[in-house]
């Protein structure tokens, strides 16, 4: 195995040990909140699954509410990725977004029982496919930036017309990933819930 294969699966490991780690800190963070924290958590969620149990499910507003926003995040993490500065930045959106999936999951769950095993393994599909985007993108983006950092700091060459046509090709599937994941948890995902 060579020295770029190392290094790649190197940091394949540790971006996915970072995955876990927030993941499972976000799934044990309610267990820290206080009576009334939880309460407002349990109060949203029951509001929130309650509209779409109703069918109150606004679809348009949904859509321009989430599209937009995972399509932005994408673009974001992209973008930071051609400078040096993006590791850091990129590698906290990873965590906040893992983070955030666990206490979604955990928050669903003590919200309610055991149905809510059920609802959050629905809920979370979705969530766990732009987890996968991020996670993707922030490889590409940490990859990208430490090339750029050798090539301009210590003057390893590279094949730069290559490396910018990948992560392009990267770019552009998973935004295609991206806005087809936000129309399943738009029209999909609340119809699947109300059969529970």
């Amino acid at each position: 195995m060579n020295k770029a294969n190392k290094k790649i699966n190197k940091l394949l490991l540790i971006l996915l040990i970072i995955t876990v780690i927030s993941f499972i800190f976000g799934s044990l963070f309610i267990s820290i909140l206080d009576d009334v924290g939880k309460d407002l958590i349990k109060e949203s969620i029951s509001g929130y699954f309650n509209g779409i149990f109703n069918g109150k499910t606004d679809y348009i507003s949904g859509l321009y509410s989430i599209l937009p926003r995972n399509v932005f995040s994408n673009i974001f993490i992209w973008l930071i990725g051609i400078s040096i500065i993006g590791i850091f930045i990129v590698s906290g959106l990873l965590v906040f977004k893992s983070f955030l999936v666990g206490f979604s999951l955990s928050s669903i769950i003590y919200t309610y029982g055991f149905k809510g095993l059920l609802i959050s393994v629905i809920y979370i599909i979705p969530e766990i496919i732009n987890l996968f985007i991020v996670f993707l993108l922030t490889y590409y983006s940490i990859s990208f930036s430490l090339l750029l950092f050798n090539y301009l700091f210590r003057k390893k060459e590279c094949n730069r017309r290559v490396i910018m046509k990948r992560y392009i090709k990267i770019f552009i599937i998973c935004i295609g990933i991206t806005i087809l994941n936000s129309l399943i948890s738009i029209f999909l995902i609340p119809n699947l819930l109300r059969m529970f």
